[in-house]
């Protein structure tokens, strides 16, 4: 059975780039931008997850996200990063992932390095991809990502610097160990 998401945010193309990857990647998605029609145009028990796009307003999330609580308490809210297609997959991929039984550290930032850390107890199938926004033109904000590890089985600490390409302000990072997905914020300036 396909596991299912619901995106709701602004950007109509940042909606359907990231459905397509969802679907691409097996999920059954559906987006949306009209945040007043929401719980009247879908079952919002039948989701797994729903992310919330920072545009949507936070009286409309506390009240969509009581109805989804109590419709589906399985279903995981997530609260949106930035309108990146790839990070809001990603986002998904982490918030539908089966704990694993010895679950690797969560991996950190220094921002006075720029490097992101992985603290790694055994041997895992890594991938690093850092994302971030080049335009900011509402209502569809273009962004560039670049990987950082593809693939890699590694173990021990690991740390991996952030290429100048990669800017200050408005840049995240996914990791991918195994099956795991963690997404996060690595902006060193407002």
């Amino acid at each position: 059975m396909s596991r299912s998401a619901l995106i709701i945010g602004k950007s109509a193309a940042v909606l359907a780039d990231t459905v397509a990857l969802l679907q691409n990647r097996g999920y059954a998605a559906e987006a949306t931008n009209r945040f007043a029609d929401v719980d009247t145009n879908f079952d919002l028990s039948r989701f797994d997850v729903v992310v919330f796009g920072g545009q949507v307003p936070a009286e409309t999330r506390g009240r969509l996200g009581g109805e989804i609580g109590r419709l589906n308490p399985g279903a995981a809210l997530v609260d949106g990063l930035a309108g990146i297609p790839g990070l809001i997959a990603a986002q998904v991929e982490g918030a539908l992932a089966a704990a694993p039984e010895e679950p690797p550290a969560s991996p950190s930032f220094d921002p006075d390095r720029r490097t992101v850390t992985l603290s790694l107890a055994s041997t895992r199938t890594v991938t690093l991809t850092a994302w971030w926004q080049t335009s900011f033109v509402p209502p569809d904000p273009k962004s560039d990502s670049l990987i950082l590890i593809d693939h890699e089985r590694l173990a021990g600490q690991v740390a991996v610097p952030l290429p100048d390409v990669v800017p200050q302000q408005a840049a995240f990072v996914t990791v991918q160990f195994d099956d795991l997905s963690y997404a996060f914020s690595v902006a060193s300036a407002q």
